[in-house]
């Protein structure tokens, strides 16, 4: 089996940067309530993951590269349609929170959601 195969893959990149990103959404929480030892933990992991991210993207092949444009593409979309169902049900149900106890959820819904869709899609030959 390839070496670089088992590394890189547009799904693994999207996800490692999808979980960096929801990462940093959960920054402001941590900042407003001065947790800051979670805001430090937060940001040696969201370093970590993007250094990562960054090591597979060098190592990737000119098509993984094409699969990762397309899967961050789906990621956004996956992240954005959470965000949005995520204030609709808040506003529906009449729940008093503030942006940033929800978008943290939010944003881990979309990304679980991106990684389903990822792992059921049909593999491609």
């Amino acid at each position: 089996m390839n070496r670089q195969g088992l590394l890189a893959s547009g799904e693994r990149i999207s996800i490692l940067l999808g979980l960096a990103l929801t990462m940093v959404m959960a920054m402001p929480g941590y900042y407003i309530v001065r947790d800051n030892e979670r805001l430090v933990l937060v940001c040696g992991g969201v370093a970590a993951l993007v250094v990562v991210s960054a090591i597979l993207w060098q190592r990737a092949s000119s098509s993984v590269r094409t699969d990762v444009a397309r899967s961050l593409k789906r990621l956004v979309l996956w992240l954005l349609a959470s965000v949005v169902a995520t204030a609709l049900w808040h506003l529906v149900t009449g729940q008093a929170q503030f942006w940033y106890q929800w978008l943290p959820r939010a944003m881990i819904l979309g990304l679980l959601l991106h990684t389903l869709y990822g792992w059921w899609r049909p593999a491609q030959q």
